[in-house]
């Protein structure tokens, strides 16, 4: 074997060859092993929405279901069940759970906090400050006009905790004590402004709980072009969070603007979670739990962690809303209370968890 002038001998090419190969294939397996695992999501996915549909205080069978979504007779008490209040309330289920849980994954990839939630951004109480405001103001009570109180507060409480985390500069840490600064604000200013009305007071007691029983095909239409945005906007900043994952410094030799990425990612978050507490009320621990999950089965990648994330999240949410309608609880339960039902515990075991790590 030929050595330097030192001599060491030198790395042979082949070697070199065979780790870039052995590299090579187990990217390929993981690529595979991800593609698999959310082909398979997906596809329980679609049972469960199936299941949803049918299942319920009023069970309907395979045969109606197919009939009310291929043939819809509107003289159908069976088919009636499903088009005109099963149906709107799966698609708004499966449209907050996914934009709650993208929005979950972005939040804590930008902010590296394994505990952040798109509520801590100000959404959540910006959009009770809007319905509150609105109703106590101008006696807008109506769901539909709910719908914009709500959309319009919440973007106006993320834009505010933005500008006061320092805009395009803001780090995580500021942005996370902004949020919880003026969260507290807004949430005071609403408590005020309950005891002085009883008519907000009735407005906010069934629109706090979260759920779909007022969502409708005129709501569905209004919404889902916020909730197909903010997603493209997911899907587009999901790059540059994984750079921003490497450190600022990195991220920068990277090419990447720290900047505009976050901006990105911000205005994904506030389109998805605005959009949610707009159609269904502040619905907890979604965004929160979901991201754990996808992070389970996709590792860190977030080009891979997004969309796993939003059918994982639709799939919790759709859950939740079929749990609630089961004769249990009366058929009557609303989603976000069960979606708190399962996170709560989800969120202490969770916080154990990161504690004992870290001890």
């Amino acid at each position: 074997m030929r050595v330097d002038s030192a001599g060491r001998a030198p790395v042979r090419a082949d070697r070199l060859l065979d780790d870039v190969s052995r590299d090579h294939a187990r990217r390929a397996r993981a690529g595979r092993s991800r593609r698999m695992t959310l082909l398979a999501s997906c596809a329980a996915l679609v049972l469960l929405s199936a299941l949803a549909l049918r299942l319920g205080l009023r069970p309907v069978g395979w045969a109606d279901l197919a009939q009310a979504l291929i043939a819809y007779e509107p003289t159908d008490p069976e088919q009636i069940v499903i088009r005109e209040l099963r149906l709107p309330r799966l698609v708004g289920a499966l449209l907050a759970g996914a934009g709650l849980g993208i929005a979950g994954a972005l939040m804590q990839g930008m902010t590296r906090n394994p505990l952040a939630d798109p509520g801590l951004l100000g959404i959540n109480a910006g959009a009770a400050a809007g319905v509150i405001g609105g109703t106590f103001l101008f006696g807008m009570g109506a769901p539909s006009q709910q719908i914009w109180l709500a959309l319009g507060g919440g973007a106006l409480g993320a834009a505010a905790v933005f500008a006061l985390g320092g805009g395009a500069q803001a780090s995580p840490a500021r942005l996370l004590l902004a949020g919880a600064a003026l969260s507290a604000f807004f949430l005071a200013m609403v408590r005020g402004l309950l005891l002085m009305s009883r008519q907000s007071l009735e407005t906010y007691r069934f629109w706090v709980l979260g759920g779909f029983d007022n969502v409708t095909a005129h709501t569905l239409g209004a919404l889902w072009p916020f909730f197909a945005a903010g997603a493209l906007a997911a899907l587009a900043a999901a790059a540059l969070i994984d750079a921003l994952a490497l450190g600022e410094d990195a991220a920068r030799g990277l090419g990447v603007r720290v900047g505009g990425a976050r901006l990105l990612a911000g205005l994904a978050i506030v389109l998805l979670a605005s959009s949610t507490v707009a159609m269904a009320g502040p619905i907890a621990f979604v965004g929160l739990i979901v991201p754990h999950m996808a992070r389970a089965a996709m590792r860190n990648d977030m080009l891979w962690l997004v969309p796993c994330a939003g059918v994982f999240g639709a799939g919790l949410m759709t859950l939740a809303e079929l749990a609630g309608r089961s004769p249990l609880f009366g058929g009557a339960m609303q989603a976000g209370v069960m979606s708190a039902l399962i996170g709560g515990p989800a969120l202490i075991w969770l916080a154990r968890a990161k504690e004992g790590r870290m001890s």
